[in-house]
């Protein structure tokens, strides 16, 4: 579902979308860094060892306030340029996310998901934040790979 652009998002799943341009300069950095667990690592979460393969299962975690959220996963598609993944039973939220540097130059964040259970539900307005939040930090990550890349050119 966001390995393209989110024309039509699923009746009861939420879309977001959020991209950045990136430089000719930057964009080998930028899609080495989307398509590994590097980028998600860099995001705050605990990663599997392996790279994102089709098929392949593992768990992201993450921590708040002291504890520890186990997130199961399965990449669904991996190319040079990015990787899609979704959530598994177990994870909190139910849907899918994506990391990808489209042929543009323009990297995209995506994903489509609702609440996976009745108890997350009640805290759809914390989730929805904490998504937010995390985006942000995706978009930030990219900068900063971009400010990297430009900065190691103009050292030459």
């Amino acid at each position: 579902m966001t390995r393209h652009p989110l024309d039509v998002v699923p009746s009861g799943l939420r879309g977001s979308e959020r991209s950045v341009a990136v430089p000719p300069v930057a964009r080998p950095a930028v899609a080495a860094l989307v398509s590994s667990w590097e980028f998600k690592r860099r995001a705050g979460f605990e990663v599997p060892g392996e790279r994102p393969s089709p098929g392949v299962e593992g768990t992201l975690a993450k921590r708040l306030l002291g504890i520890r959220f186990a997130e199961p996963v399965r990449v669904v598609w991996a190319e040079a340029s990015g990787f899609g993944y979704e959530t598994r039973p177990g994870h909190p939220i139910y849907g899918e996310e994506s990391f990808v540097l489209g042929d543009d130059g323009v990297f995209t964040a995506r994903s489509v998901s609702r609440p996976a259970t009745w108890t997350w539900r009640l805290l759809t307005p914390v989730l929805r934040m904490l998504q937010h939040r995390v985006f942000g930090s995706y978009i930030r990550i990219v900068e900063d790979e971009i400010r990297r890349a430009t900065a190691a050119t103009e050292d030459r």
